[in-house]
């Protein structure tokens, strides 16, 4: 049996603990991995009591000392604004020493040595982190002024784009092939080519990981990257806006004197969408792919294409990953059916996750995401957060705590509401635990603005700050 085996490599290295198969990973007994989830949660609990002071000090006022049942961790789930607990003013007045103290705070990994001096803005901190610590930081932004800040690190990035191509290019049922376990394909990336937004830090692994290390395999939208202090001056008009502020907020004076840089960016923008898309359907025509997108995005390439009387673009084995929520977009009832018939491939793979773990959960044939198996889920009762019971149907707020998280504490709370099924075995044939199809944020159900700014939304988002830099002269 495999709780007979080590529980340190299931937690640290599931890669080898599942043999680097998909069909062993979602294949495993439901009682057996539970075993494994709870000896792997209660290690790493004690790591990173020790290692991470915000979890330290929750625990200390909590008097929680070790962790034997899954419901034991849910009062210590963080929500996703534990990740934004920093006073937004260090970053106006560019303390990023402060930022590293407050940072050093939420992470297992030590800051204390890192040099902030002539550091003048987010992406050259965050370029700073990356240069002299594990960490591979990730923010996001949102409409509250204020970005979240997550402290991810390369290891995971390097594990993480392993997993993702099992997840990919391996079959269920069935072991994998050599050539299943070392796909290199063209890499299509329908966005900014870099960024240190969460869904564009993923481009470079996509970049690395995918194609054999040809970078001319990789073709994104767009040839620029965001810049993450633009994105933050976005989120903060989108905060003012809505206060009826807009007229009091000041540009910081550094990103005013870049303004012809990014109106000459977005210039560019029309341009370069013709070129991809005639890249797509000319030079990339029959090759194998791995291609990413919304489903907004997705359909509105593959409505293009079917308009110019093109379809069946790549080749049927390609690897298509679609997802992410569809707020502000209304797609057609066969929206699917026009992506894979521009595509023309076997398979649309889709997939859900959020930024705050790690782990990426990928739908079955059945349409249910299974859940990872070094992932622990909860179902929340959506308002007192109280964890509901582990078996029949239930429906409530998504929680996860992570066990393969080592940066950070694993324990989160999402805004999305899921159902699982607990007794379902699923006709698919893997053993995991599933979300079902169809989740929705909280905030689109209850009409509210979301704390964050969506894979979907990028380009907008951008360019409405460059618009507003255009309309205020420093």
């Amino acid at each position: 049996m495999r709780v007979t085996q080590s529980v340190e490599q299931f937690m640290n290295d599931p890669i080898a603990f599942f043999g680097e198969s998909l069909t062993q990973m979602h294949s495993i007994p439901r009682d057996e991995l539970e075993e494994l989830q709870r000896q792997a949660m209660g290690i790493r609990f004690k790591e990173h009591r020790e290692s991470i002071e915000i979890l330290r000090k929750l625990t200390d006022r909590l008097t929680i000392t070790e962790l034997n049942e899954f419901d034991d961790v849910v009062p210590l789930l963080f929500s996703h604004t534990a990740f934004k607990s920093y006073p937004a003013a260090l970053i106006d007045n560019k303390r990023f020493d402060l930022m590293t103290q407050w940072l050093n705070k939420v992470t297992s990994h030590d800051l204390s040595h890192v040099d902030t001096e002539g550091i003048n803005s987010i992406d050259e901190w965050i370029d700073r982190l990356d240069e002299t610590t594990p960490l591979e930081v990730i923010t996001s932004s949102g409409t509250t002024g204020t970005l979240s800040i997550i402290p991810k690190d390369k290891d995971s990035a390097t594990q993480g784009m392993i997993l993702w191509r099992m997840c990919l290019f391996q079959t269920f049922g069935k072991e994998p092939t050599p050539e299943e376990l070392n796909p290199v394909v063209e890499v299509i990336w329908p966005n900014f080519a870099s960024g240190k937004l969460g869904h564009l830090r993923i481009a470079s692994m996509l970049k690395k990981s995918f194609t054999g290390g040809d970078e001319s395999k990789f073709h994104p939208l767009y040839t620029d990257a965001i810049d993450t202090d633009l994105m933050f001056l976005a989120s903060k008009m989108r905060a003012a806006a809505s206060r009826g502020e807009l007229d009091r907020l000041v540009i910081d004076p550094a990103l005013t004197a870049r303004k012809d840089e990014f109106i000459a960016m977005q210039l560019r923008q029309p341009e370069e969408l013709a070129a991809f898309f005639e890249r797509l359907t000319t030079e990339l025509r029959g090759r194998r792919v791995f291609m990413i997108g919304t489903y907004n995005l997705m359909y509105d390439i593959a409505k293009a294409g079917l308009d110019r009387g093109i379809k069946d673009v790549f080749a049927k084995d390609s690897a298509i990953l679609t997802g992410g929520g569809a707020k502000g977009f209304v797609l057609p009832d066969n929206y699917m059916d026009v992506i894979r018939e521009f595509l023309g491939v076997d398979k649309i793979q889709e997939g859900y996750g959020f930024s705050e773990q790690n782990a990426f959960h990928w739908a079955c044939d059945e349409g249910r995401y299974h859940v990872q198996p070094w992932v622990i889920p909860f179902v929340l009762h959506p308002d007192t957060s109280e964890p509901l019971p582990r078996k029949g149907v239930q429906v409530g707020r998504a929680a996860v705590y992570d066990v393969l998280n080592k940066s950070h504490w694993g324990g989160v709370i999402s805004g999305d509401e899921v159902t699982i099924d607990w007794d379902l075995e699923c006709p698919c044939g893997r053993t995991s635990v599933a979300f079902e199809h169809e989740i929705m944020r909280y905030s689109e159900k209850q009409g509210v603005d979301d704390d964050r700014i969506t894979c979907a939304a990028t380009q907008e988002v951008h360019n409405e700050a460059v618009n507003f830099m255009k309309e205020f002269e420093s």
